[in-house]
């Protein structure tokens, strides 16, 4: 059985729309550890210039 053109668009953004959804699982690891630490390195270079 063959699907639609229409059917196959659609299917094919929702997959690409849930490959680019920067809050899935896979992305939210790197997302959080890359942002503690750019908190750590923040507070150390505000220790240093104090």
């Amino acid at each position: 059985m063959k699907r639609s053109p229409v059917a196959t668009v659609i299917n094919d953004t929702r997959l690409a729309q849930e490959q680019a959804n920067p809050y899935s699982g896979s992305s939210l690891v790197p997302m959080l550890i890359s942002g503690i630490v750019l908190v750590l390195v923040g507070m150390i270079a505000a220790v240093m210039v104090s």
